[in-house]
């Protein structure tokens, strides 16, 4: 039988070669793109909402609101609101649109349909917000899934089209509410 080293070469390099490249890119590992697919800012995991605000999205995606009092930056994004979960198509049921405010009184915007948006009065859920430190007096958006869990904010000067490409994509991979 006549040796052959070239074909014991060969198999080592088979081997070792990918794990040269893996090493290849762990050193240089902080020059690759770490972008993510949200547009939306992730919650931490484990953030459930208080049940109140659960039976109100009545097993439901929930994509909320707050507000102290309803100026005209409210008024606009609770508008917006109306706006994108009209733009939601055929997942429209899916999802239900959430005023939480501490005191809606006079201040309640006309250019709303409250059929489609509903406005809940709800000091206690936004001392929940408050206690668990999350910024929600700049009028942002955020989404609950129907287990419970708070999954996204949106700050308020998003593109329109980039939360629903996020809600979009969280309806899909996600077959309950």
């Amino acid at each position: 039988m006549t040796q052959k080293p070239w074909l014991f070469i060969i198999i080592w390099l088979i081997a070792l070669l990918p794990l040269l490249f893996a090493w290849g890119l762990a050193l240089i590992g902080n020059q690759l793109p770490l972008d993510t697919k949200n547009n939306g800012e992730l919650m931490p995991a484990g953030m459930t909402v208080p049940q109140q605000l659960s039976d109100e999205l009545d097993g439901k995606w929930g994509l909320l609101m707050l507000s102290q009092q309803c100026n005209n930056g409210c008024a606009a994004q609770l508008h917006r609101l109306q706006q994108l979960h009209t733009a939601m198509g055929s997942d429209l049921k899916r999802v239900q649109p959430l005023w939480l405010s501490s005191d809606m009184g006079k201040d309640r915007p006309d250019n709303v349909n409250y059929e489609q948006v509903r406005s809940v009065t709800a000091p206690a859920l936004i001392d929940w917000f408050n206690q668990n430190q999350l910024d929600w007096q700049d009028h942002s958006f955020w989404l609950v899934d129907p287990a419970g869990n708070l999954v996204m904010r949106f700050a308020p000067d998003l593109n329109g089209q980039k939360i629903l490409a996020d809600i979009d994509w969280l309806l899909k991979a996600s077959h309950i509410g």
